[in-house]
């Protein structure tokens, strides 16, 4: 896998990003296929020093531009070592060096293959799915779902390679380069959250590659709780997602109004003003 770059991008994370490259390493992965990129956190200088010590590929960014500015630097110095498939993780994801080689067998023998993930479990319940893909649903306003989500994956039946989504879930998102050349690079605008979506319904609606999960192997996450940070950009860039692909503006700013209303009347004005900045921007900002 001499072509393979496996990137992760830390904000604060230092802790869960050594965790997974020294967990890559003692796996006899390649120091120069992984790829760590600091977005400007208070970790960077230790990222650095780790960096330096473990001999991989790091980059410090001069500010936070988000998991699509964060993970483009990567890929392009990634495209100069001549690297031609990415494999972008986040630093709280668990992932064997097998699981690695597998999603990568995956995109050399399938020819019209462009995304691929593998399932997505829970690090504290390994049984139990997270994601085997993403669905989008633009009649309710890109509401997003991932199939088989909370389910026990003894229970499921599923086809070996879920061809059945809109989006690969960018938590654990490998990709070729080719696609790249054909529809450019994820829209750093949306700073955080539906990057991932957006650029995959790029690839389904503007060229002939597939997207697929392999549900015959695992990755595995951990839950962390939502707040008004997420909030905003869910609900921000689920409106741009509309405007672009002529979604549901209606029903997501109904929805949106609703929550706002709610976090209101129980005191919650963080979340309430998340909401109401998220309807607001999303809305009237320029594209």
């Amino acid at each position: 896998m001499t072509d393979l770059a496996i990137i992760i991008l830390n904000y604060n994370s230092f802790e869960d990003t050594t965790r997974g490259v020294n967990a890559l390493l003692s796996q006899n992965c390649q120091e120069k296929s992984i790829y760590v990129v600091d977005n400007n956190s208070l970790d960077k200088d230790k990222i650095a020093k780790f960096g330096s010590q473990k001999g991989i590929n790091f980059i410090i960014s001069d500010k936070n531009g988000g998991y699509a500015h964060g993970n483009s630097l990567a890929i392009k110095q990634a495209i100069k070592d001549e690297k031609k498939i990415f494999l972008l993780l986040n630093p709280d994801i668990d992932i064997d060096i097998s699981t690695i080689e597998t999603l990568y067998r995956d995109l050399q023998e399938k020819k019209d293959l462009g995304v691929v993930g593998p399932r997505i479990c829970y690090r504290n319940d390994k049984n139990k799915i997270y994601s085997d893909g993403g669905l989008l649903h633009p009649e309710k306003g890109f509401v997003g779902e991932h199939v088989h989500f909370n389910a026990n994956k003894l229970k499921v039946q599923s086809l070996s390679y879920n061809y059945n989504i809109d989006y690969v879930d960018g938590s654990v998102f490998m990709f070729r380069k080719e696609i790249l050349d054909e529809i450019g690079f994820m829209n750093e605008k949306f700073f955080m959250y539906y990057e991932e979506s957006e650029w995959c319904l790029r690839v389904l609606r503007k060229t002939q590659w597939k997207l697929a999960v392999n549900t015959n192997i695992s990755a595995f996450n951990i839950y962390s709780e939502k707040g008004s940070f997420y909030e905003y950009y869910m609900t921000r860039n689920r409106f741009w997602l509309c405007r672009l692909y002529k979604g549901n503006i209606k029903y997501v700013k109904k929805e949106r109004w609703k929550l706002a209303r709610k976090a209101f009347k129980r005191g919650d004005f963080s979340l309430a003003k998340a909401y109401v900045r998220g309807i607001m921007d999303g809305i009237y900002s320029k594209l």
